[in-house]
C-alpha cells in the first residue's frame, strides 16, 4: 500500500521555529496514529517525528488499506512546557484512482486533491474543497449529455411512471418485447416433425401468427411524454401510450445526473469531476499567491490561475464534444 506523509508546522511569532522535542502521542499515552474505523494502533505512541527543515517536522507510515481515516496527536517540548494537538487526517484512495471498480465519494476526492499536489500543503481549507467539488458536480449537471440507460416495468397504456433520479432527461424509449417462436412454443407444432400439413393445421399456424404479429402491430405506434422533476433528490414522470401487449419492461434511455451523495464509479465522469475540481482549486490557490504578492512576497499565483482557467476551458470544450447528443433512428 502507499505511504502517508504527516508533516507539522511550528511558529513562534510567525517564524518557523524548532521545538525542543516532536513526537506522536496521544495524551494518555494510548497511540501515536489510529484507525477511526476501528480504532485499531497504526502508529505506536512515543514515535519521533523527523525534523525537515527549521519548525518543519514529518513522519510517514504505511497504510493498511486504501481510503482510511486516521486520528493522531502531535506532543511537542517548547520552552519547558509540553503541549498536545489533534489531528484527522484522509489516507489516499486506491491507487488505482480512474478504475471503474474503484467508486470515489466526496471525501476520496478530497484526498485526491491533496495527494495531487504534494509535497506541497494546501491553503484551501477541506470545506472549500467540498465546495469545488460541488461546483465540479453542478456544471456536469447543467451541461453534460452523457448517456445511461435504465430498464422499467412497462405501465399500463395510457398511465405513467416515475425514473431514477439519476436520469436527468429521457432521450428515448425502447419496449422491451419478448419474442415467441412458433415452433418452440407450440408443442401441436413441433410434434408433426415433417408430416404433411392439412388445410385445417395450415390455417391454424397462419392465424396463430397473424394474430402475433397483430398483437406488436398494435402497439407500434407507442408514445412517450417525458415530464421533468423540479426537484433534483426525485425521478421525473413518463408518460405512455399505445404500449405493445407483450412489452414487460420498458429500455428507458436518458442523460446522467450525478445524484446527491453519490459514489462515482464510471471511469469517464470521475476522471472529468477530479480533473475539473484540480483546475478550479489551481485558481484559488493561485489567487491566494497573488495576494502574497502584494506583501512583496514573490510567487508565481499569476501563473498558477491561468493554469486553472486554461484547463478548465479545455475539460468545458471535452465534455461538450464527447457528451454530445445522439440521435437514435429506427427503420420505417
Amino acid at each position: 500500500m502507499s505511504l502517508l506523509t504527516l508533516n507539522e508546522y511550528f511558529k513562534v511569532d510567525d517564524v518557523l521555529t524548532d521545538m525542543t522535542s516532536v513526537i506522536l502521542s496521544d495524551p494518555t499515552g494510548t497511540y501515536g496514529v489510529k484507525r477511526n474505523d476501528t480504532d485499531a494502533i497504526v502508529v505506536a505512541d512515543g514515535v519521533a517525528m523527523t525534523k525537515s527543515a527549521t519548525g518543519s517536522y514529518t513522519h510517514s507510515f504505511t497504510q493498511p488499506e486504501a481510503g482510511l481515516t486516521y486520528t493522531y496527536w502531535t506532543e511537542w517540548t517548547y520552552g519547558g512546557e509540553t503541549f498536545w494537538d489533534e489531528h484527522t487526517v484522509s489516507g489516499s484512495v486506491a491507487d488505482d484512482f480512474h478504475s471503474s471498480a474503484g467508486a470515489m465519494n466526496k471525501a476520496d476526492m478530497i484526498a485526491w486533491l491533496k495527494v495531487e499536489f504534494q509535497p506541497l500543503i494546501l491553503a484551501t481549507p477541506d470545506g472549500t474543497l467540498g465546495q469545488i467539488i460541488d461546483n465540479a458536480v453542478r456544471y456536469w449537471n447543467t451541461n453534460s449529455a452523457y448517456k445511461i440507460s435504465t430498464m422499467v416495468d412497462a405501465p399500463s397504456s395510457g398511465s405513467r411512471v416515475q425514473i431514477t433520479n439519476a436520469i436527468k432527461s429521457v432521450v428515448t424509449v425502447w419496449p422491451s418485447l419478448s419474442t415467441t417462436w412458433i415452433w418452440n412454443d407450440h408443442p401441436l407444432w413441433t410434434m408433426m416433425g415433417i408430416q404433411v400439413l392439412d388445410n385445417i393445421t395450415g390455417d391454424l399456424v397462419m392465424l396463430s401468427e397473424s394474430f402475433r404479429n397483430y398483437r406488436v402491430y398494435v402497439g407500434s405506434d407507442m408514445r412517450w411524454l417525458w415530464t421533468k422533476s423540479e426537484d433534483p433528490t426525485k425521478g421525473g414522470y413518463l408518460s405512455i401510450i399505445n404500449v405493445p401487449t407483450a412489452a414487460e419492461k420498458l429500455c428507458v434511455i436518458g442523460t446522467k445526473r450525478i445524484t446527491a451523495g453519490e459514489s462515482i464509479k464510471v471511469e469517464y465522469i470521475k476522471d472529468w469531476v477530479l480533473n475539473y475540481s484540480k483546475a478550479l482549486l489551481k485558481q484559488i490557490e493561485g489567487n491566494t499567491l497573488r495576494k502574497g504578492a502584494i506583501c512583496n512576497v514573490p510567487t508565481d499565483g499569476d501563473t498558477l490561475v491561468r493554469e486553472g482557467v486554461e484547463e478548465q476551458k479545455d475539460l468545458k470544450v471535452a465534455l461538450a464534444e464527447n457528451g454530445r447528443w445522439v440521435v437514435f433512428a429506427k427503420r420505417a
